[in-house]
């Protein structure tokens, strides 16, 4: 999915997240659910994990993706976006919290650089919003010329919208925000643990709005164009990898021939199989700096039609039940001494405040072929 003559380089991790000794009360399931808790009575996680809390006071937040579509790896680095990003993003007073930059390639063949980025703070988005210089070169004639294709997709995650697990020596996506607290969640380790740290789950099901299966649009060439998606409500964003940064020379062997290919197939599948899974979009992804130098990270960005769609390839398919026996064997084989470090972030998001447009993209970019959408040039 990446270019392969570009070198691993790892760059040691601070934790940065401030630390909570105990889960905050506003995570704890009410008693009365419209769908039950399903962690098992007096169950104990084999490993604790570790969730994100937002800010008191704040009552949502953004989080953003910006791509940079080329024909080729090496015309990459010659995209625009690049330098807009270390203008607007990396030196930017209002600019986010944190970012992650990484590289992937295509189904239909282009290279992509993205950067995923977090405002923490709903004041400072707006501000950074409010900068007319960044968006007058989404604006520009030029974005829907030549070789290059650019995109930004820019959610709005309310904070009982979300539920992630990270471990604190590993802060990566929002985790290496200095603005939020981790705290040990009281809801990991058994299958359906990820609907339970949902507090929005509690009192609403969270199903599609757009029905149970998606539909591919017409009409939309992509090249030249401008296009603003809708995504329906309660669609849900995976955003999670592993790490092999911490591991030793045996370690890493094992990862590589017992784990990394079942991960690898499970991604694949879910990118070449749209209908059947409900995932729109499958971004498999290696981290990288904004040059292209590769992390030894890969994670995913994947967009599914609803929380139940994502559940039910989790738990039912049969690339995922690969990944989670080669991982419940590692975890048994290496117990506590186990060097690999995996994260997930899980939104479903509510109707309105999102922006997912594409400039001069391939149309099977992003969201592009699928949902209610507006071409705006």
């Amino acid at each position: 999915m990446v270019a392969s003559d570009i070198v691993d380089h790892w760059r040691p991790r601070t934790p940065v997240a401030r630390v909570l000794a105990e889960a905050p009360t506003e995570v704890f399931s009410p008693a009365e659910r419209v769908t039950p808790l399903r962690k098992p009575p007096n169950f104990k996680p084999a490993v604790q994990r570790w969730s994100f809390q937002v800010p008191p006071g704040q009552s949502q937040f953004r989080m953003a993706l910006f791509g940079a579509e080329a024909p080729s790896d090496a015309a990459v680095n010659d995209h625009p976006l690049l330098s807009w990003i270390e203008r607007f993003l990396s030196s930017h007073p209002d600019g986010p919290n944190c970012l992650q930059h990484a590289r992937s390639r295509t189904l239909y063949g282009t290279a992509t650089h993205l950067v995923s980025a977090y405002w923490v703070n709903e004041e400072r988005f707006a501000r950074w919003m409010r900068d007319e210089a960044a968006e007058s070169w989404w604006q520009d004639p030029a974005r829907l010329t030549g070789p290059f294709g650019t995109w930004r997709e820019i959610l709005r995650v309310p904070r009982d919208r979300q539920e992630s697990l990270f471990w604190l020596d590993f802060p990566i996506g929002v985790s290496a925000s200095a603005e939020v607290a981790l705290y040990p969640t009281p809801y990991c380790g058994y299958y359906g643990a990820m609907r339970d740290r949902l507090l929005a789950a509690a009192k609403d099901k969270l199903e599609s709005t757009f029905g149970t299966a998606l539909r591919r649009q017409s009409g939309r060439i992509g090249f030249g164009e401008h296009w603003a998606v809708q995504p329906p409500k309660n669609i849900a964003i995976i955003r999670g990898g592993s790490s092999w940064g911490f591991m030793d020379q045996e370690q890493h062997a094992n990862y590589e021939e017992q784990l990394r290919g079942p991960v690898s197939a499970g991604m694949d599948y879910l990118e070449r199989n749209a209908l059947p899974s409900g995932c729109a979009c499958m971004r498999w992804q290696r981290s990288s700096d904004i040059r292209g130098h590769l992390d030894p990270d890969e994670y995913a960005h994947a967009y599914f039609l609803s929380l139940q769609h994502l559940e039910d390839w989790s738990e039912n398919h049969a690339s995922h039940a690969a990944i989670f026996s080669a991982a419940i064997r590692r975890y048994r084989h290496y117990g506590a001494a186990n060097q690999l470090r995996t994260w997930h972030e899980v939104y479903v998001l509510p109707e309105g405040g999102h922006t997912f447009e594409y400039l001069n993209c391939h149309p099977d970019t992003g969201l592009l072929s699928w949902f209610d959408a507006k071409k705006l040039r």
